[in-house]
């Protein structure tokens, strides 16, 4: 499978200037140049094998991250439409499991496929249920929220902070008034007080005192790989990335098996295949 190279009009604009272009020069030269470029690139990926992904290059262009993470280590992601972030995002979980010992690319899918379901590879906090129908909350939260009326409940979700200590309060080390500081945040929505705690402790991080670093995304990966392996590295074998997935699925769910969360995780592996599968 060829490489999937992404040009934006400031990196054309290089390419033009590189090789003595100009705005009248026709496509053919362009291309011709494009090349010449794409050539250069592929040389220089072959002779190192590290790819920055903490910064933007000098002139502040992001296609040099793309091209270096669209195709990292046996995971192909060109059937994700993933954006620069999102790739780098990938990288950096690839390269924590690799670290932590976890090596099989089908492994590798099935958790990938499960952080995909829950925060598409942008670690984020928890957002308003502002808009969503109070059906859905209740089918989520259930007895927390049964005793209100529909009117109460629309008032109350309209304040994110008075709607997350209303669900999320006084359970599992959250005091009654911090179920919003601890609602859902990072890769895969750690969510509750104790849990911050515990992840926390396990990859040196005080969580509990700065729950907003679970959406550091070096810190997200640490947290995701240590709730998703609860510090193994060794799994059944998987025989597809679908079981793969699914397995993971439902230690994100507490070991429940429920069918939604192993659905979208499922449906997640598309994204992903591994290189060179016969």
């Amino acid at each position: 499978m060829s490489k999937k190279l992404v040009i934006s009009e400031q990196e054309k604009n290089n390419i033009k200037s590189m090789y003595g272009l100009n705005e009248q020069d026709n496509d053919m030269s362009f291309i011709n140049a494009l090349l010449k470029k794409a050539m250069e690139l592929s040389k220089n990926n072959n002779s190192s094998t590290e790819t920055s992904t903490d910064s933007e290059d000098e002139s502040g262009d992001e296609n040099t991250s793309d091209v270096d993470v669209t195709n990292t280590g046996e995971i192909d992601l060109s059937n994700g439409n993933f954006d620069s972030t999102q790739k780098e995002n990938i990288k950096l979980l690839i390269d924590a499991m690799e670290e932590e010992g976890i090596k099989d690319p089908v492994t590798q899918i099935g958790i990938l496929s499960v952080i995909s379901k829950e925060s598409n590879f942008k670690p984020k906090g928890e957002v308003s249920y502002a808009s969503t129908s109070n059906s859905r909350i209740r089918s989520i939260f259930g007895k927390r929220v049964s005793k209100y009326s529909d009117s109460e409940l629309d008032s109350i979700k309209r304040d994110p902070k008075k709607f997350f200590d209303l669900v999320y309060g006084g359970r599992f080390g959250n005091a009654p008034d911090e179920g919003y500081k601890y609602r859902g945040r990072g890769f895969n929505q750690l969510t509750f007080k104790g849990n911050y705690k515990k992840y926390g402790n396990l990859i040196g991080v005080d969580l509990v005192g700065n729950p907003d670093l679970a959406n550091d995304p070096k810190v997200a990966a640490k947290i995701a790989l240590a709730f998703l392996t609860k510090g193994k590295n060794s799994f059944p074998k998987f025989d597809s990335k679908e079981d793969a997935a699914t397995y993971f699925a439902d230690i994100n769910a507490g070991g429940s098996g429920a069918s939604l969360h192993r659905n979208k995780a499922i449906a997640a592996t598309e994204k992903f295949d591994v290189k060179n599968l016969a």
